[in-house]
């Protein structure tokens, strides 16, 4: 049996020092006999270091092919540009310039795509762990997944990610019918609603949004993000910095309709799975709400808050969830008519405050500050022309 081997494409523009980076993580992987291909694309810019480093760099593990665009595409363009390889290679593994690898990435990559080739509901796979929550700038821990080492999310990856050819064709095909205009779509996260119409990722989450359908993601990341300065970042972020996978594992992979760790793209747990282990819920309809992004006016809500409700239970537990899988009764969290809740509450100081003190250690005065002031430089930052 010939095992399909996927194509790695690094996507690089004008940093040269984290390509190389990233392109020495790959050369430490591990990789199995066989044409492991490498493509590096590099979108034009004002310095050829980029293109210099992605030609000097030695692949001896299959054919390496290096794209210079010839003119400028931007981000969007250049990733979709990216994308539209699967129809020459098939499985694809991207991985932009600020990415470091685990040395396991490959055999995670190769194993997941496998698995999931014909699974219709999963639009793609990422290496990356999820371990924060962008919408509601929060800490993210998923609940386990029996003996899986991956769960799933209605979120789209952008930090280090697998495409099949079926995967990239639903896209696109979507992206033409649809176009660009994504403001109708219901269901999109309001910090992704915002993003510039210039981004690719937000159409890729408006896609697998309307159409319902899911990442896959790991428990155990194969990929960490130094938030490099660009076009992500003003200064140097180590905010996505995540554990990455050290030894090999005997990965196992759940499907879908047998998960419990299946999650909006709000990062917040399905009703499904919550049911499942609530029995007093399951004859209920209600929408998650804990981290409070929602725009609920209508029906039940599982939020965040200290009015009784039909249900209460306590804010204790971590993953919050757990809490209310777990039925312990208390204050904090609760069942409760949309109506009944103030939504401005939700972003009250007090409930801000309530909140960051059950998610972190309160930071001291001097850090504080420091914070402040940083903040106070990336906002003048991002104001300058």
């Amino acid at each position: 049996m010939t095992v399909n081997l996927p194509t790695v494409v690094v996507i690089g523009y004008n940093r040269p020092k984290s390509l190389g980076r990233l392109l020495r993580s790959l050369s430490k992987a591990h990789y199995p006999a066989g044409n492991v291909r490498l493509v590096i694309s590099l979108d034009k810019s004002d310095t050829l270091e980029p293109l210099q480093v992605a030609r000097d760099f030695d692949w001896p593990y299959g054919d390496k092919r290096v794209i210079a665009r010839e003119q400028r595409m931007g981000l969007r363009q250049h990733v979709l540009s990216c994308g539209d390889l699967t129809e020459e290679y098939g499985d694809i593994v991207v991985l932009e310039d600020d990415l470091f690898v685990s040395p396991h990435f490959y055999e995670y990559s190769v194993r997941a795509a496998a698995f999931y080739a014909d699974e219709p509901k999963v639009a793609g796979i990422s290496l990356y762990s999820q371990q924060f929550n962008q919408t509601a700038n929060l800490p993210f821990t998923p609940i386990d997944n029996g003996d899986s080492h991956v769960h799933f999310m209605q979120l789209a990856a952008s930090w280090g990610q697998i495409w099949s050819r079926r995967n990239w064709q639903g896209f696109r095909t979507w992206l033409q019918e649809q176009g660009t205009d994504v403001s109708a779509i219901e269901g999109i996260p309001g910090d992704i609603r915002s993003w510039p119409e210039s981004s690719w990722l937000k159409l890729h989450n408006a896609y697998i949004i309307s159409q319902d359908l899911y990442f896959v993601y790991p428990y155990r990341s194969l990929t960490t993000n130094f938030g490099d300065p660009g076009q992500h970042f003003y200064v140097a972020s180590s905010r996505f910095q995540v554990a990455i996978q050290q030894q090999r594992i005997d990965y196992r992979f759940a499907r879908l309709e047998q998960s419990l760790a299946v999650y909006d793209a709000f990062c917040e747990l399905s009703p499904a799975s919550i049911k499942r282990l609530n029995g007093k819920l399951a004859h209920l309809d209600f929408t998650v709400n804990l981290y409070g992004c929602k725009d609920c006016r209508n029906g039940l809500q599982l939020t965040r808050t200290t009015k009784p409700g039909v249900h209460s239970f306590s804010l204790s537990m971590k993953p919050m969830e757990l809490s209310v899988l777990h039925d312990v009764e208390g204050e904090g969290i609760a069942l409760i008519e949309a109506a009944q809740v103030d939504e401005a509450s939700l972003s009250a100081p007090r409930t801000q405050y309530d909140t960051y003190r059950f998610f972190y250690k309160f930071p001291s005065l001097p850090v504080i500050c420091f914070g402040f002031l940083e903040r106070l430089q990336l906002m003048l930052k991002g104001a300058k022309p």
